[in-house]
């Protein structure tokens, strides 16, 4: 009984995702099941979770989610977020299970990231307010009936950033699946493919986020850098143009920043976030402020002075810094500890893998993730946050590659039979 259990973790974890994605005091207690999908494994199997390469990293940082609560001022506030951390490493050890029992595992995770990532894209597209050249599509919230446009818990509004930060997980590694299956794939499997890539793409551009949209460039380069000498050139003078363009059109924001007519969370307001950032980490190193504190106690302990008091500040628009801030200094090694591993074991696959699909899969796994990192340097989808759990996902993706190459199989065996590299 705990084998076929274990075997069907994964859809129990989907399907309790949608329940959790709005945590209340009666679906809460879903999160039980993990622990229990956990003995399970460890009757199947006698192992609670499936031995990865970021094992050690993944516990540190739960085990300063649980630190934190030390710090917790406000369980509702915070609970959340800790809801959103359990279930995202839930789904991501849920995601290496079945990579590891199902040939076609890997084919099944992926479907989903890219499945879950298109329906948050289009829930955007009616939650929020999207701005000239392309107030156009408004009018998709017209038609959708009121009762289905508000979402639960929050100000019924997509921010436009933190949309674009979802699509930067998601575009790169698309963009690398179109071009490299296109002589490999099936028709039936590259057109919908080209058509969710260039939904998906044009949304991102519609965002008008210059940090989504930047930071989706950046990875697109560092993909060429990678793949062809000459991109090694052509990242290093894009990069520097886009330093000395980036400083010379936010010139104003830091000159202005004092000025009622200066948009308050532009670099200046930003700068003045990250420096209250900063003295929250110094006052609570090992703690925390607890999973999303930081918005409510910033205002309290940190005034600042070039943003109103009313502003709801949901993050320090620093992935880093806000690592910190939720789960102290340990757990911001930790988050950095996943962050490396994972890119050493991309680097590894992408130089040994022999199949060309596997090769190709690895290399849009660092575009999505290298995105995701420039697109938190100025921004951040904090840990916890709703649709963090595609993040997991691209981790466990991370992690399946670097089984299949280490066992010399295809990733994607529906692809092309693999070739000598």
């Amino acid at each position: 009984m705990a084998a076929i259990l274990n075997k069907f973790e994964w859809f129990i974890l989907l399907l309790l995702l949608g329940l959790l994605l709005f945590p209340n005091p009666t679906s809460s207690l879903l999160l039980l099941v993990v622990p229990l999908l956990w003995l399970v494994r460890w009757l199947a199997m006698r192992q609670f979770v499936p031995p990865t390469p970021i094992n050690t990293a993944i516990f540190l940082l739960l085990l300063m989610v649980g630190v934190s609560l030390v710090a917790t001022f406000d369980i509702n506030l915070s609970f959340p977020k800790i809801a959103g951390m359990v279930m995202g490493v839930a789904l991501f050890y849920g995601a290496i299970n079945v990579m590891r029992i199902y040939r076609l595992g890997g084919w099944l995770v992926l479907a989903f990231v890219v499945a879950a990532g298109t329906g948050l894209a289009l829930v955007g597209t009616i939650g929020t307010h999207w701005q000239p050249p392309f107030g156009f599509l408004n009018v998709l919230e017209t038609a959708v009936p009121a009762q289905y446009r508000t979402i639960p818990e929050t100000s019924n509004t997509v921010n436009l950033n933190e949309l674009a930060g979802v699509l930067d997980w998601l575009v790169p590694l698309l963009l690398v699946l179109l071009v490299a299956s296109w002589r490999r794939w099936p028709l039936w499997l590259r057109l919908p493919l080209l058509a969710i890539t260039g939904l998906l793409s044009g949304l991102l551009i519609a965002t008008l986020s210059r940090g989504g949209i930047a930071a989706c460039g950046l990875a697109l380069l560092v993909i060429l850098a990678i793949r062809f000498r000459w991109g090694r050139w052509l990242l290093a003078e894009v990069a520097i143009a886009a330093i000395i363009v980036f400083f010379y059109y936010n010139l104003d924001d830091l000159v202005l920043a004092s000025s009622q007519s200066a948009d308050p969370l532009a670099l200046g307001g930003r700068l003045e976030i990250w420096s209250r950032a900063l003295y929250g980490i110094a006052d609570f190193p090992f703690t925390g402020m607890s999973m999303n504190g930081f918005r409510r106690v910033v205002h309290i302990l940190y005034p600042l002075f070039l943003i109103p008091p009313d502003t709801d500040i949901g993050h320090a628009h620093n992935h880093l810094l806000q690592a910190a801030l939720d789960l102290g200094i340990p757990g911001l090694i930790a988050y950095l500890a996943i962050w490396f591993s994972c890119a050493a074991l991309l680097w590894q696959s992408w130089r040994t893998a022999a199949d060309k699909m596997t090769r190709f899969v690895a290399l849009g796994l660092m575009g999505s993730l290298a995105a995701g990192w420039f697109f938190g340097i100025l921004d951040a989808i904090a840990l916890g946050a709703r649709p963090g759990f595609i993040w997991w996902l691209l981790l466990a993706l991370v992690v399946g590659v670097h089984d299949a190459v280490r066992e010399k199989r295809p990733f994607l065996p529906l692809g092309q039979p693999a070739k000598p590299g």
